[in-house]
């Protein structure tokens, strides 16, 4: 596999890993045998601590992506420039 393969599947692992506590936590806090403004209280923690860790995973993530941007363009540039370089011997005979 190559680097942004591997970083794509890692990315999904995590995003999967995070969704699946994030709905636990949501239908544990659901199913407790709590009154409505205990659950209401534990649902409010439960989203900051939410918002904590997407901006955490955000920042981790950041330099990653922009890495994969970066090849993606770079390679872009590789194909537009290997692309101008065949064209130019067409128009020269024509």
């Amino acid at each position: 596999m190559s680097d942004n393969e591997d970083r794509s599947v890692l990315l999904s692992v995590l995003a999967g890993i995070g969704i699946g506590a994030i709905v636990g936590a949501v239908v544990g806090l659901l199913f407790a045998p709590k009154s409505g403004q205990e659950t209401r209280e534990e649902l409010g923690k439960a989203v900051e601590r939410l918002k904590e860790s997407v901006a955490d995973l955000s920042h981790r993530i950041k330099p990653a992506l922009e890495t994969v941007a970066s090849t993606i363009r770079q390679k872009a540039a590789g194909e537009e420039a290997a692309e101008a370089g065949e064209n130019v011997p067409e128009q020269a005979q024509a």
